[in-house]
C-alpha cells in the first residue's frame, strides 16, 4: 500500500505536474481540477477509499479551496449506480476530502465535474467574474474586451477489472477522454489507446498529453508524452513507466451566444502496475 501525504509530496516530489493554460490575457496558470484517491492500493468490497478533490497546478498538492457550489458534482459510478459524495473542506491542506465504501468488487469510477464559470476581460487587462451582461451592468465605466466560459472534468478508474467492457462507454462529459484499452490491462512497455469526445462527437486534431508519477516535479506544464488525435478522436501512447498516469486534453473555441471564448479541460487517471 502506498499512502500519499499530500503536502509531503509537494515538499519532496510532486506526483504529477499539470497546468491549464488559459487563453485569456492576464489569466495564465489557472488551477487544474482533480478527483483522486489519497491512497493507491488494491481495494476490495467493503473497503473505504479516502478521496480528495483538488484545485491545483500540481497533481497531489492542494493550492486553493474553491467555492463549494463549483465542485459539488463529484460522485462514484459502481454496479450501474451513482453515489454522490459530500465534500468537507480541509483548510490546512487546501483541498476537499471525502470517501467512498466499495459496494462490491465491480469496477468503480470516480468522477468530478468542476461546474462551469463565466468571467470577462476588460480592455485595460483587468477581469471580473460573471456573464457579459452581468459584468457590463456592474462595471459601466469599463469596456469588456472578451467574455469567457470555462469548465473542467476529471475521471479516475479506482478499481478496474480485466473482464470489464463498460470502460469504453462515454459518461457524457462535455469534453471527455475515454480509454479504448482496458485500464486494468494497461502495462509498461505496451501501447494504450484513448478517444477524445466533445459533446459526444470524436474530437480530431486535439493535442493530448500524458505523464506519470515522478516524471518532472519542477516545471509546470511538463508532460512525458504528447500526441495529436486523428480525425476519429483516437490517440495512442507508449506506456514506458509503471505507477500513476494522467492523460489530459484541452479545447478552446468560441462559446455559446454571449461567450467569446470557451475553455474546457479533461483528464483521466489510471494506475499502471
Amino acid at each position: 500500500m502506498r499512502k500519499m501525504n499530500i503536502r509531503g509530496v509537494m515538499m519532496k516530489k510532486a506526483f504529477l505536474t499539470v497546468l491549464l493554460g488559459m487563453a485569456a490575457a492576464g489569466i495564465v496558470g489557472s488551477h487544474e481540477f482533480f478527483v483522486i484517491p489519497r491512497e493507491v492500493r488494491d481495494y476490495k468490497a467493503g473497503d473505504t477509499i479516502p478521496l480528495a478533490v483538488l484545485s491545483t497546478h500540481y497533481f497531489m498538492v492542494g493550492e486553493e479551496i474553491e467555492t463549494p457550489g463549483t465542485v459539488n458534482d463529484v460522485y462514484v459510478l459502481q454496479s450501474e449506480g451513482k453515489t454522490s459524495l459530500p465534500l468537507t473542506a480541509n483548510q490546512g491542506q487546501l483541498f476537499y476530502e471525502t470517501s467512498y465504501t466499495l459496494k462490491d468488487n465491480t469496477p468503480a469510477v470516480l468522477v468530478g465535474n468542476r461546474v462551469g464559470a463565466y468571467y470577462c476581460i476588460f480592455t485595460d487587462g483587468s477581469y471580473a467574474d460573471g456573464r457579459r451582461d452581468e459584468v457590463a451592468k456592474t462595471n459601466p465605466q469599463k469596456t469588456i474586451g472578451r467574455s469567457h466560459f470555462y469548465a473542467k472534468f476529471s475521471k479516475t478508474y479506482l478499481t478496474p477489472d480485466p473482464k470489464d467492457t463498460a470502460y469504453k462507454n462515454p459518461l457524457g462529459q462535455t469534453l471527455e477522454i475515454v480509454p479504448l484499452t482496458n485500464p486494468a490491462k494497461i502495462a509498461k512497455g505496451k501501447n494504450a489507446e484513448f478517444q477524445v469526445f466533445y459533446k459526444g462527437q470524436p474530437l480530431g486534431n486535439a493535442e493530448v498529453s500524458a505523464t506519470y508519477n515522478g516524471y518532472d516535479s519542477k516545471r509546470e506544464n511538463s508532460y512525458a508524452l504528447t500526441e495529436t488525435t486523428k480525425q476519429s478522436g483516437r490517440v495512442r501512447f507508449k506506456i514506458n513507466q509503471s505507477g500513476i498516469w494522467l492523460v489530459r486534453v484541452s479545447d478552446t473555441r468560441r462559446g455559446d451566444p454571449g461567450v467569446d471564448v470557451q475553455e474546457l479541460a479533461a483528464i483521466v487517471v489510471f494506475t499502471v502496475k
